[in-house]
C-alpha cells in the first residue's frame, strides 16, 4: 500500500526566504556602489542602497506571509505569489555585485514557486478580507500614490533645492510629503514643482490615508474585540446546555428567538457591528468577532454546548467557521452537535468533508414553494 508523500512545508521556506532577503537588505545598506540608468533622455543615479529599504521590507513581509499562508485561501495564494515576484525582481537586481547570496535565492525562489504550483490546488478556501473590492481599492491607490509621488519627484527633480537625484531621496520626499510632515530640507523652488507638491499633499491626505484607514481598520476592529471577547469569556465559563451561533442570518433569527422564549441560554458570534447592536438590544448575547477565529472558538466549552450552528448567509464565509471548527476541535463527538446552513446547493459537496449535518436552505424554500 503507497502512502502519500509527506507534503513540504511552505511556511518553513518562505521563513528561510525572508530572513536571506533581509541579510541581503543588511549588505546592501552598507554599499556605496552607484548605477547610472538613462531612459526617454533623463538621466538617473541609483544607489545600491536605496534597494535596501525595499529588500528588508519585502524579506518581513515574506516572514509575515509565512504564518498567513496557513489560511489556505485563494487570495492568500495570489499574494504570496506576488511577494514572489517582487522578490525574485529584487534579487535579480543586486546580483551583479551579491553573486552568491542572490544565487541561493533565486534558486530558492524557483524551488518555492515550482512547490506553489503543485499546491496550488490546497488553497481552495474563499478569501474573507482579500477578496473585499474595498481593500483592493484601497492597495491600489496606495501604490498609486507612491508612484505619483516618486515618478513626479524623479521627473522634476532639477526644480527642487537640493535637486532629487535617486530613488531613494524621491522616496523619502513622497513619504515627507504625503504624512504632511514637511521637514522643509527639499523645498520646490519652481511653479511647476510647487504645484506638484500640492497635488501629491491633496492626494495624500484625501486618498492615501482614505485608503490606509480601510486597511487598518479591520486589524484595529479585531483587537478591541479580543479585548471585549476577553471580557465577555469570563460570563461564558459556566454557562451550561447552550446553544452556540457562528455567523448570524435571518434564517436563524425565528429559531434563537424561540429558544430565547423558551428561557434558553443562545450564544451568537457576529462579525458585523451594526448586527450585533440590533442583536443585543434583542437581548440577546452577542460576541462581535469573526467566527473563524480559532482562539475564539477554543476559548468556548463545547462539550457544554446542545448545538453549534454555523448560520451566516455566505457559504464562502460559513466553510471558514467549518474549517476552523474541524481544526480546533479533536472530539468527535462534537462533530454530532454541529449543523451548518448552506445557502446555494452548488456547495453542498464543499461542507462534506467536515463531516457535519448540512441543511439546504434553497432546497428547503424549493419544497416549502412547491408544497404551495
Amino acid at each position: 500500500m503507497n502512502s502519500a508523500a509527506p507534503k513540504v512545508n511552505l511556511n518553513i521556506l518562505f521563513t528561510v526566504m525572508g530572513l536571506l532577503t533581509i541579510a541581503l537588505g543588511i549588505v546592501l545598506a552598507s554599499s556605496t556602489h552607484t548605477y547610472h540608468i538613462s531612459l526617454f533622455g533623463l538621466h538617473f543615479i541609483i544607489a545600491e542602497r536605496s534597494f535596501s529599504f525595499f529588500t528588508l521590507f519585502d524579506g518581513f513581509f515574506l516572514i509575515v506571509l509565512s504564518f498567513l499562508q496557513l489560511q489556505k485561501t485563494r487570495g492568500t495564494w495570489r499574494l504570496l505569489l506576488g511577494a514572489l515576484i517582487l522578490t525574485f525582481i529584487l534579487l535579480v537586481l543586486s546580483s551583479e555585485r551579491r553573486y552568491h547570496l542572490t544565487l541561493v535565492g533565486i534558486v530558492l525562489s524557483f524551488l518555492i514557486f515550482f512547490i506553489m504550483f503543485r499546491q496550488r490546488k490546497d488553497y481552495t478556501m474563499p478569501s474573507v478580507t482579500l477578496g473585499r473590492p474595498e481593500i483592493a481599492v484601497a492597495i491600489i491607490t496606495i501604490i498609486f500614490t507612491i508612484s505619483y509621488g516618486v515618478g513626479g519627484s524623479l521627473l522634476f527633480g532639477n526644480e527642487f533645492s537640493p535637486p532629487i537625484t535617486n530613488i531613494g531621496t524621491a522616496l523619502y520626499y513622497t513619504g515627507e510629503t504625503v504624512t504632511t510632515l514637511g521637514f522643509g530640507d527639499i523645498l520646490p523652488i519652481t511653479l511647476t514643482s510647487r504645484m506638484f507638491t500640492i497635488s501629491l499633499s491633496i492626494l495624500g491626505v484625501a486618498i492615501f490615508f482614505g485608503a490606509m484607514t480601510i486597511l487598518i481598520t479591520p486589524i484595529i476592529q479585531r483587537r478591541l474585540g479580543g479585548v471585549v471577547v476577553r471580557m465577555e469569556r469570563h460570563q461564558l465559563e459556566n454557562l451550561q446546555n447552550y446553544t452556540l451561533v457562528l455567523g448570524y442570518s435571518e434564517f436563524v433569527h425565528a429559531y434563537v428567538s424561540d429558544l430565547q422564549k423558551q428561557g434558553k441560554t443562545c450564544v451568537i458570534v457576529e462579525r458585523s457591528q451594526q448586527e450585533t447592536e440590533k442583536l443585543r438590544n434583542e437581548g440577546f448575547l452577542v460576541i462581535n468577532q469573526n467566527a473563524d477565529d480559532e482562539s475564539l472558538i477554543n476559548s468556548f466549552r463545547l462539550n457544554n454546548c446542545e448545538r453549534i450552528l454555523v448560520a451566516s448567509n455566505d457559504d464562502g464565509y460559513n466553510i471558514l467557521i467549518a474549517a476552523t471548527i474541524n481544526q480546533a476541535v479533536r472530539d468527535s463527538s462534537i462533530n454530532d452537535k454541529v449543523t451548518v446552513l448552506v445557502t446555494s446547493y452548488r456547495n453542498m459537496s464543499k461542507f462534506s468533508v467536515f463531516g457535519f449535518q448540512t441543511v439546504n436552505v434553497s432546497s428547503i424554500i424549493s419544497k416549502f414553494l412547491a408544497g404551495n
